[in-house]
């Protein structure tokens, strides 16, 4: 699934779509087009309540609170036109995450799998709620993580799968040239992919591999130059892309 986050933007003086239904849980408020009284509807509200709890609890940020505004459409079309007044590089993309200057925002549509849309922006906003800036690879790695609903992100998420097949047929990952991608657009399949598996390594493998990324998103809500997290894992986990492979090849 391809998913963006574009920054940058303030707010908008443009007429509001026709919402119909409101809430508040935790940061999140959503504006829906369709009615949210429904047993799904609540399911989701309350997988992204918990869902910024896991993200702030599991990489040990402390979030500042801002509100995030989650948008949802009752279908591609009034998406897409709402977007295209505001965000039309994103009228093509499923869901969109867009930092403004005011608040973070969501933007997602009702189809089928929109609820792992919804997971997936939503981590993009509690992750730019607790810090300044997220690496691209970073942000879009653990967006694919926490995507999938609680009890499935550890052992089912269906990269793991795909990963174990492509290590039998010689692969490997390469995180300099992850880091080295500065665009969405150079973030293809292959890349999501990795970027999980990065995720999954620094959040399930080897204590010492866990702290690099704790310490490297401590410097970066701290303010401090984090330089790059390659550089990082070289210096305190030798041959750290070897044990990614023998991490996913054994992970149950």
């Amino acid at each position: 699934m391809c998913v963006t986050s574009l920054m940058g933007l303030g707010p908008w003086s443009i007429a509001p779509a026709d919402w119909v239904a409101h809430e508040t849980t935790g940061i999140f408020q959503i504006q829906s087009e369709y009615a949210l009284n429904d047993k799904e509807s609540q399911e989701v509200i309350q997988q992204i309540t918990t869902l910024q709890n896991d993200v702030q609890t599991l990489l040990n940020l402390k979030s500042e609170n801002r509100p995030v505004e989650i948008s949802l459409f009752k279908n591609r079309n009034t998406y897409r036109a709402h977007l295209a007044q505001r965000v039309p590089e994103g009228m093509n993309r499923p869901a969109l995450f867009v930092q403004g200057t005011d608040m973070g925002r969501v933007y997602v549509y009702r189809r089928w799998g929109f609820d792992v849309d919804l997971r997936h922006e939503s981590t993009h906003a509690v992750l730019h709620n607790a810090l300044p800036y997220v690496p691209m690879w970073i942000d879009e790695g653990l967006a694919e993580y926490f995507e999938v609903v609680a009890s499935k992100r550890s052992s089912n998420n269906p990269h793991l799968s795909s990963l174990k097949r492509a290590i039998l047929f010689g692969w490997r990952p390469n995180l300099p040239q992850l880091e080295a991608a500065e665009d969405l657009a150079d973030m293809g399949a292959n890349e999501y992919r990795e970027a999980w598996a990065w995720a999954h390594f620094m959040l399930h493998g080897p204590p010492e591999v866990r702290q690099v990324l704790s310490d490297f998103l401590f410097d970066i809500q701290s303010g401090e130059a984090a330089g790059l997290l390659s550089e990082r894992l070289a210096e305190s986990v030798p041959n750290a892309d070897i044990r990614l492979v023998e991490h996913i090849r054994n992970w149950r």
